[in-house]
């Protein structure tokens, strides 16, 4: 007997993957008949504007993101993959807040993934976003050094683009890719090129890049104005998701265009 297909009985127009719950709990809010698939509890189904949406939340990190938005594509079939969520700024020109478009995605040590063109043709117009190179990296860029580093590397590789930098766009760009998926990667700004995060927040990292979060709270009570910090940041994270909200649904309102160009 044949295995059964999960994916076959659940086709949706966009997959939506975010690393983090607090950067889709906007955009999970503005989707009608929200509910979870069967059997899968980090992949939850629903409507915008007579378009079937799923929503899938892998875990921040690396590794993360790869396993579970493999695990998102093996349940779901999807015509387009958008993956959206926060980074830091690389490019001195960004602001907190600002939504980008990542036209190529790019892993610090060489593999690059270039987005389908008929997804970027009107991306930016739609979502209100800005044209970038996305890096992502095993650890936080959390210095100022660190992310002039990152923005030569990227300025080499992908002249002329603003450029960010994340833990999971390469993982999602190259989930969708492996299975001939058109994706589109929308990142909004949370700290800016001249900003510095806390070094505690890297010390927490385990090896796969995702924060242990039991171990920075355990922390925190010994670095207060590292807490003060984070509690900036999640602030923004909050302001962030909802311009991501607005920016996602757009794409995937005028989603049939692109489906036509594809």
């Amino acid at each position: 007997m044949r295995a059964r297909d999960p994916s076959a009985e659940n086709v949706v127009d966009a997959l939506v993957l975010a690393a983090l719950p607090e950067e889709v709990r906007e955009l999970r809010a503005m989707l009608a008949d929200m509910r979870p698939l069967a059997g899968e509890g980090a992949v939850w189904r629903g409507r915008w504007r007579g378009r079937d949406v799923a929503v899938a939340v892998t875990g921040d990190g690396d590794r993360n993101a790869r396993v579970q938005a493999a695990a998102a594509l093996r349940s779901v079939r999807a015509r387009v993959v958008i993956a959206i969520g926060v980074a830091g700024a690389l490019s001195p020109e960004l602001a907190t807040g600002e939504v980008l478009v990542a036209h190529r995605v790019m892993r610090e040590q060489g593999e690059t993934w270039q987005a389908p063109p008929p997804w970027l043709a009107g991306a930016a117009g739609r979502a209100g976003a800005r044209a970038a190179a996305l890096i992502s990296v095993p650890r936080l860029a959390a210095t100022v050094a660190d992310k002039q580093r990152l923005l030569s590397l990227t300025a080499a590789r992908a002249p002329g683009l603003m450029a960010a930098v994340d833990l999971e766009s390469a993982a999602f760009a190259a989930a969708a890719a492996s299975r001939g998926l058109p994706w589109l990667i929308l990142r909004a700004i949370s700290d800016t090129a001249a900003e510095a995060l806390p070094p505690l927040l890297n010390r927490c990292l385990d090896d796969g890049g995702a924060l242990r979060r039991r171990m920075l709270a355990a922390r925190l009570f010994s670095q207060p104005s590292a807490l003060l910090q984070l509690l900036a940041l999640r602030q923004r994270v909050r302001a962030c998701a909802t311009v991501l909200a607005a920016a996602a649904t757009a794409v995937i309102e005028s989603a049939g265009a692109s489906y036509a160009a594809a």
